[in-house]
């Protein structure tokens, strides 16, 4: 069969079909999912606890303020009871000061009184009977010194005044270490040596050398400061002393003149040491310990 030849015309190029964009698996968008839900679980969750925790700090508050104020007790914290320890603590060593500082000052009360209190002659036998036994066991020949008490100006009685000199004088711990016995007389004739207690006014009158601030000692007259009698002085008191030693010292201070003895003829020979009687104590403790007796080294008289 004849006809026309054939021709293998050119098939037309094939066009590329455009790409199509890979899709991400499932599995990823279904994290991302979740991971968004738990974020936004966790800041709920978290704004929520917050909520709470304030809701339940004003409650509690509100239940403190209401159980306080119905007079039910509260829980203290351990600062609130460490600090009411403290306090009772203190409160408690302020009581102890106070009751300490009570009852030094009623010991003081009650040695003033017992150095006042009246004498009778067996008494006075006694105490003279021990301050020549003092002067003995010193190894002295006990010397008799006899002295008038009295007054000048508005002081009151004398009669504890001279109960006071009587015991503070022949006190063993005293002058009858060096040999001195003292003994009192009504006689102006035979004392030989007069202790006065004196307004502070009346001290000049003496003498241009005493002071309305101290007591002092003219010739045969021994002037006791009623001031200084009742209130001593403050730094005395300071290092724990009582104004009956005071007393005590201001007495013994005043008669070592009568028995030779000066102002200051040895001072305080160290800190903390016991001052020399005749150190001039109302005016400096010179960093000495207050004394009201003859150290050793002054257990000496010019009789």
């Amino acid at each position: 069969m004849t006809g026309s030849p054939k021709h293998n015309s050119p098939r037309p190029p094939r066009q590329s079909a455009p790409r199509r964009k890979r899709r991400a698996p499932k599995r990823v968008y279904i994290m991302r999912r979740v991971m968004v839900l738990l974020v936004a679980a966790l800041w709920v969750a978290f704004i929520w606890l917050s909520v709470a925790g304030e809701a339940r700090a004003l409650f509690r508050a509100r239940n403190l303020q209401t159980s306080s104020s119905a007079g039910a007790p509260s829980r203290w914290k351990p600062t609130q009871f460490r600090d009411a320890q403290i306090e009772r603590a203190n409160t408690g060593q302020n009581e102890s000061a106070g009751h300490n500082e009570k009852t030094h000052a009623e010991q003081d009360t009650q040695a003033i009184a017992a150095l006042e209190a009246p004498l009778s002659e067996e008494q006075r036998h006694e105490i003279l009977d021990k301050a020549r036994q003092a002067a003995y066991e010193d190894n002295k020949t006990p010397t008799t010194m006899r002295y008038c008490v009295a007054t000048n100006g508005n002081v009151g009685s004398a009669e504890g005044f001279a109960n006071t000199v009587f015991r503070v004088l022949d006190n063993p711990q005293g002058w009858p270490r060096a040999g001195i016995v003292f003994e009192e007389t009504t006689d102006r004739n035979a004392c030989e040596f007069t202790i006065t207690l004196a307004e502070s006014t009346k001290l000049p009158e003496y003498s241009q050398g005493c002071s309305v601030d101290y007591s002092c000692r003219v010739g045969e007259n021994v002037i006791i400061n009623k001031k200084r009698w009742d209130e001593a002085v403050e730094h005395w008191f300071t290092h724990g002393e009582t104004l009956s030693q005071y007393r005590t010292m201001v007495l013994n201070h005043e008669v070592g003149h009568v028995l030779g003895h000066v102002d200051n003829e040895t001072v305080c020979e160290g800190a903390g040491k016991k001052a020399p009687l005749m150190q001039e104590q109302s005016m400096d403790l010179r960093g000495c310990t207050p004394n009201a007796w003859p150290l050793d080294n002054e257990l000496w008289t010019a009789y």
